[in-house]
């Protein structure tokens, strides 16, 4: 399966390959002259004009939140309870430790983040903003194509391994040292300890979760052992015969062909 994603990635490299701004540090300022936007060729003025849309909003407004975001938080779950609860009353769950790298450094800038690298696809500023003051961010293993996108707006890369029986939601926790999982309704708490550094990647059975409602959305909270929130994410329930369902579904379509 990583030899597969690898090849994915290795054959969307060379659709999209990337372009890069050429910037010669040695050049004279003083031979420098600012050249008047009509001056310069229609394709690259049609360039910049794309790329400063993938950097920023149409216009300088306030903005609290991602669409993305607005649209999770409309199917936030209705009935919560504090983490404290949870902690003690809750039912703890088994994880599986999959990456442990305590000395593990978040960068600041990646390459792929560059305005010209796959047309711009991880540039957005906002975007950045919000990855950056986050530190817990869960997901499923159910399409390269999301896989990617959660990947390269991280800045991190996992492994990831499909269980056609048994779906994994994945957990990735920078600068935490994650000792206990435990679920209540539609509310997963990750306890750990803080640290400077680091990253854990963690992986639960969506079968041990058992949501008051499907349709709303999962809570998943990232606290101390006292009980102090550290982040939170919201993601949706998919149950554990994911991946039977699709193969049935692929079956079912095969057999229905002339």
């Amino acid at each position: 399966m990583l030899s597969l994603r690898i090849s994915h990635y290795f054959v969307l490299s060379l659709l999209f390959g990337s372009t890069l701004l050429q910037i010669n540090p040695e050049a004279e300022a003083s031979s420098y002259v600012p050249m008047e936007s009509s001056e310069m060729p229609s394709t690259q003025t049609d360039q910049f004009k794309n790329r400063l849309k993938q950097l920023e909003p149409p216009l300088p407004i306030h903005m609290d939140e991602l669409p993305f975001q607005t649209n999770l938080n409309k199917l936030y779950p209705k009935h919560t309870v504090s983490l404290s609860d949870i902690i003690h009353k809750g039912n703890q769950i088994p994880f599986n430790r999959m990456t442990s790298k305590p000395a593990y450094i978040r960068p600041v800038y990646e390459p792929h983040w560059h305005s010209t690298y796959w047309g711009g696809r991880w540039s957005y500023v906002p975007s950045r903003i919000y990855y950056a003051s986050h530190r817990l961010f869960p997901t499923y293993d159910i399409g390269l194509s999301n896989w990617m996108n959660f990947e390269k707006e991280m800045g991190f890369q996992i492994d990831m391994f499909q269980n056609e029986t048994a779906l994994d939601m994945y957990l990735v926790v920078f600068q935490t040292e994650v000792t206990a999982v435990y679920t209540q309704e539609n509310q997963i708490v990750i306890v750990g300890n803080p640290k400077r550094d680091g990253v854990e990647v963690i992986t639960i059975k969506t079968g041990d979760l058992r949501p008051e409602n499907k349709k709303d959305m999962l809570l998943v909270q990232l606290s101390t052992d006292s009980g102090h929130e550290l982040d939170y994410s919201l993601i949706n329930y998919v149950p554990p015969d994911f991946w039977l369902q699709q193969k049935a579904k692929h079956s079912k379509g095969l057999s229905q062909k002339p």
